[in-house]
């Protein structure tokens, strides 16, 4: 990683520790908010379950919670194609539809995303820059399936070099190990919501684990509740994941948990996560090495 590179990534992550959202561009990149206004505080990831040309970032809108705070947006059989050779729409069961402009959208926002049909669902794979001059990129499988109205994802860092990686397993949901970006209760994102939104908020996703990477720290906000995984995960300088947005977890809710009995926050941790390991299903593991077509859904939703 080159020095721009670095400094930027360094004050996007302090930007977020002060609650300050970043921009993103078309390709994924992200940028540093500008000028630095102190937007309401961020969505939250939760480890349980995310100017061009130029393109305007997505607004803050506001909305409540138990915490009482807002979020700031993050921003056909036979093989692929593109939004501009589809006419059908991304499903239409329910209040929600997605149509073909909304696949343009996409493909103008993430030039090269690569679309297929299933039925009612659709599978999008969607490269991400993060950073100019960055040598690898983000890769997301996005799984649209309105015949479950959801959707699921799954992160990957792409280099020629190594091939792919998959991005985790903090902020990932178990057993499947897919993007956990936001805590879906407080309405960052719901079905229906613009699919550009949704992968500007991957993105910063991808660059807050980079920023972990590089600096050893998860910066901005994030939701980590049961106390064994804050015990296990978070760092002191982090802020707390019990969603306190002012303390770090050192002067927060550290003391409390170190006086826990670790053996019995830690079996009520297993029961939580089921006792499973948060890893990517093997055919999404395989798709992400071949590039050939998605798995199908059903081996997804068992």
């Amino acid at each position: 990683m080159n020095s721009d590179c670095k400094d930027s990534l360094r004050l996007i992550g302090q930007q977020l520790d002060w609650l300050i959202f970043p921009r993103v561009k078309n390709g994924g990149i992200v940028v540093p908010s500008e000028p630095a206004i102190h937007f309401q505080p961020l969505g939250k990831e939760k480890n349980y379950e995310s100017k061009r040309e130029r393109r305007s970032t997505t607004e803050p809108w506001a909305r409540a919670d138990r915490w009482q705070r807002a979020a700031s947006e993050f921003r056909a059989s036979g093989g692929s194609r593109t939004a501009s050779n589809t006419t059908s729409f991304l499903g239409s069961i329910g209040r929600h539809v997605y149509k073909a402009e909304e696949l343009t959208a996409v493909c103008k926002a993430y030039p090269g995303t690569r679309i297929w049909e299933q039925g009612e669902n659709f599978w999008l794979h969607v490269e991400s820059s993060l950073l100019p001059g960055l040598q690898h990129k983000a890769s997301f499988l996005v799984l649209i399936s309105v015949t479950h109205q959801t959707v699921r994802s799954w992160g990957f860092w792409d280099s020629c070099a190594v091939g792919v990686t998959w991005i985790g397993p903090r902020h990932t949901n178990f057993p499947d190990g897919s993007i956990c970006a936001f805590e879906p209760k407080d309405g960052t994102w719901q079905f229906g919501d613009s699919l550009v939104k949704l992968l500007d908020i991957y993105s910063a996703w991808a660059l807050r684990h980079l920023h972990c990477e590089i600096f050893g720290r998860w910066p901005g906000p994030q939701s980590v509740a049961l106390p064994f995984e804050r015990m296990m995960e978070l760092r002191d300088d982090e802020l707390c994941g019990c969603g306190h947005l002012q303390k770090r977890y050192a002067d927060c809710c550290k003391p409390t948990d170190m006086k826990r009995n670790r053996i019995a926050e830690a079996v009520l941790f297993g029961i939580f996560s089921a006792w499973s390991v948060r890893c990517p299903p093997v055919p999404i593991i395989e798709f992400m090495l071949l590039r050939s077509y998605p798995p199908a859904v059903s081996d997804i939703f068992r």
